[in-house]
């Protein structure tokens, strides 16, 4: 009994699906031919893959196991072009024909290939594969038609990036939601990258520690940098934006602050990269605007002691002024001193506590009116919607509209449910945010300073980014730009607004 392979591949699922199936379809009928024709099959050789992409391992394993066994005469395959699909594996198919006398034989064209043939059969064979590189053309013409209709139509023609997940509404149309879960890391990401005191290996890390997820440090690279978030579809091939009509999770203001700073990291060159530290790169010199720098000093006591010590100066590279007199340099512990100083001038006086809680606790009364009227409406919205559906479906079975008329209404009405439903989404994270939010201020509000002494230098960066921006070094004093409320608390603690009024028994204080 002589001896062959077996060849079958599909290049699509659609293909599985649709008449190519490799277990209903063509094994059967190559091995019930490989038995009328008297061959032993020795190994069947099936995968999924595009002949066009040039990267055939199961095919190249075929071939090298056909050649190294002499006893394997033929290769049997389904069609033309499941073995053939290009001029390359032509001519290493032609190869094995005519110098290793292999027979190539094709069942369900009916066609057996041989070093002997001549020919019509040749020719046919040269048409065979000629027509399925001209089909493999046309299929990659109308992959890239419909993927560019897509991108026009604001269609998203490939996979979700993280924080959305691609959601197919029926066989013909399809959406991309966001997943409430990811969606809320992805955009706390960019919350805090955008304080500036965070690389992506901490975020990495913080991510981590928060949400129990890891994310590859990587990973955040094309994160911070997808436009996808903010409403629009970036196409490689053409470099070319594409604005799409999905959900956006990402405030645009905040997308571009972060690549500003993703930029003004990328032009640093910093002298002691690598080396720890705290606070480079967030101060400049109040007198002339240059970067305060880090220097490490090392010092030997005479007992042999060693004593590392990290002082913070003015680089003094200004074009238009140069260095200028008075610059200080500060130790990082006498910068720590300074800086927590900031978070005393934004403590809320232990006496007012209570009424900051009772306001916050007013808001937050306001807030649960607010969300139960938004969820209320949602749902209300959404049943309605489903009543049109099963209303409209009623009208289908009667007839008052056909088939295509009510697969147009449901497809719209859905469309407009998992909008409600996304926003239901929404409100549910950031009633979450709220919590988080009104915890930490109060935290920072009773006793700011101390949590700033006892964090480690990724907190103390994290910290500082949460209460302004704009740091300048003034001499040994520190100026800031504070965020609200903190600056509207320093204000009230400038003017004395949180002092008692004054009774009538008036005294001095000690």
């Amino acid at each position: 009994m002589r001896k062959a392979v077996i060849l079958a591949r599909v290049s699509t699922k659609r293909q599985e699906q649709e008449g190519l199936s490799l277990e209903e379809i063509q094994l059967p009928q190559m091995r019930e031919y490989a038995e009328d024709k008297d061959f032993e099959v020795v190994r069947e050789y099936t995968f999924s893959e595009s002949a066009d992409r040039g990267i055939r391992k199961k095919f190249n394993e075929m071939m090298d196991f056909v050649k190294h066994n002499k006893d394997v005469e033929a290769i049997i395959a389904f069609r033309v072009d499941r073995a053939t699909r290009n001029f390359a594996d032509h001519v290493a198919m032609d190869n094995l024909r005519l110098e290793y006398e292999k027979e190539l034989h094709f069942v369900h064209d009916r066609l057996i290939i041989t070093r002997r043939s001549v020919g019509r059969d040749i020719q046919d064979w040269d048409t065979k594969v000629y027509l399925a590189k001209q089909q493999i053309n046309r299929l990659k013409e109308d992959a890239f038609n419909t993927k560019y209709a897509k991108l026009k139509d604001g269609e998203l023609p490939w996979l979700a990036p993280y924080g959305y997940q691609n959601q197919e509404i029926d066989k013909r149309h399809k959406t991309v939601v966001p997943v409430p879960f990811k969606a809320g890391i992805v955009t706390k990401s960019f919350e805090l990258y955008a304080t500036g005191t965070f690389s992506y290996k901490s975020l990495s890390t913080r991510i981590k520690a928060d949400y129990g997820v890891h994310i590859p440090w990587s990973a955040f690279g094309t994160m911070l940098k997808n436009r996808f978030y903010i409403g629009e579809i970036y196409d490689k091939e053409t470099d070319q934006y594409y604005p799409h009509h999905y959900e956006q999770i990402v405030p645009y203001d905040l997308f571009w602050q972060v690549q500003d700073i993703i930029e003004g990291h990328g032009k640093k060159k910093i002298k002691y990269a690598g080396i720890p530290h705290t606070y480079r790169g967030m101060l400049h010199c109040k007198e002339c605007g240059c970067a305060i720098t880090m220097e490490l000093k090392t010092k030997k006591q005479k007992n042999g002691n060693v004593h590392n010590y990290v002082y913070y100066h003015c680089t003094g590279k200004s074009k238009l002024k140069g260095k200028h007199p008075g610059i200080e340099w500060l130790e990082e512990g006498d910068l720590d001193g300074i800086l927590a100083q900031l978070f005393d001038e934004c403590k809320i006086p232990k006496s007012e506590l209570p009424r900051l809680e009772q306001v916050l606790k007013e808001a937050h009364g306001g807030k649960v009116k607010f969300n139960r009227e938004q969820v209320d409406f949602h749902n209300t919205e959404m049943a309605k919607l489903q009543k049109r559906i099963e209303t409209a479906y009623e009208d289908k079975c009667d007839g008052s509209i056909t088939q295509a008329q009510y697969d147009d209404y449901r497809i719209k009405w859905r469309s407009q449910q998992k909008l409600h439903e996304r926003k239901l989404a929404r409100l549910t994270t950031v009633d979450e945010q709220y919590y988080v939010t009104v915890a930490y201020l109060l935290e920072i509000a009773k006793r700011g300073a101390e949590l700033f002494k006892g964090a480690d230098p990724n907190e103390k960066r994290e910290l500082i980014g949460l209460l302004g921006s704009n740091l300048f070094l003034d001499g040994k004093k520190v100026e800031i730009t504070l965020y609200k409320p903190f600056s509207d608390i320093a204000s009230c603690a400038n003017r004395s607004i949180w002092l008692r009024r004054p009774d009538s028994n008036r005294r001095p204080r000690s």
